[in-house]
């Protein structure tokens, strides 16, 4: 088994290493994050491959250099526990996927739906909602994966194909999500947003109110907020596929 392992924090480094080897082996490959590829270096650890904000694409490349073999892919900010990581273990199988699912409140899983209808729309299949921090993917999948591309390892999978392992604490779960990050194209919505109101409240103040000019700014409050959550569904697909 292939160890991918994902340095994007720091923290607690050599702990989180130790509880990996520990159960899976020591063929591991760490994949830092440029910030912490010096730092890293200290630990006396070699960094396998560094990435900025192309982490799916730097692991695939880094995995079609190497022989096909089962791949465990883990993210160091993934605070692990050993109750999780038993019922990790106790889940794999040679021929399954094991996915690591969070859990999702009401507004969450609102939230996800709606960001599934725009994956499917594209892709023409959900995301799993599972969480990209922790996961096995047999030697099977493996293949598929590098003949396409290895992001693709978090669409959604027929139920026979897959184990997966529901995380019970709270702040395990949070822990196990993605949280996109902060886009200046966000800017760009709150600026559009801004001019809009300021072009409703002069009309108001120098234009005579009617029907189309009520319609007008109507509508360009519901394309600003189209617009946005089509970004936002993006931002959300990037952080946890690609990035």
């Amino acid at each position: 088994m292939k160890i991918v392992f994902v340095v994007d924090s720091i923290s607690s480094i050599q702990k989180k290493i130790n509880m990996i080897s520990s159960r899976f082996g020591n063929n591991i490959f760490f994949v830092v994050k440029a910030p912490f590829a010096e730092l890293f270096k200290t630990y006396g650890y070699q960094c396998n491959a560094v990435y900025t904000n192309r982490l799916a694409l730097t692991i695939h490349v880094l995995l079609s250099k190497s022989e096909l073999d089962d791949v465990l892919i883990y993210y160091s900010s993934f605070e692990l526990t050993d109750q999780l990581l038993n019922d990790f273990t106790a889940k794999i199988r040679n021929d399954k996927i094991t996915n690591v699912m969070p859990i999702y409140n009401s507004f969450e899983n609102m939230c996800n739906s709606a960001y599934n209808v725009y994956v499917k729309s594209i892709f023409k299949i959900n995301d799993s909602m599972a969480s990209p921090k922790l996961q096995y993917i047999p030697y099977v999948f493996v293949s598929e994966l590098l003949n396409t591309h290895f992001a693709n390892r978090l669409f959604e999978l027929p139920n026979e194909l897959v184990e997966k392992v529901y995380i019970k604490d709270k702040k395990v779960s949070d822990n196990a999500k993605v949280k996109p990050s902060f886009s200046k194209l966000h800017i760009i919505f709150l600026i559009s947003l801004l001019v809009i109101s300021m072009a409703l409240i002069i009309g108001l103040a120098f234009i005579k109110v009617n029907f189309l000019f009520v319609l007008i700014f109507i509508l360009l409050y519901v394309l600003d907020l189209i617009l946005f959550l089509i970004f936002q569904c993006k931002v959300n697909m990037d952080s946890r596929f690609l990035k």
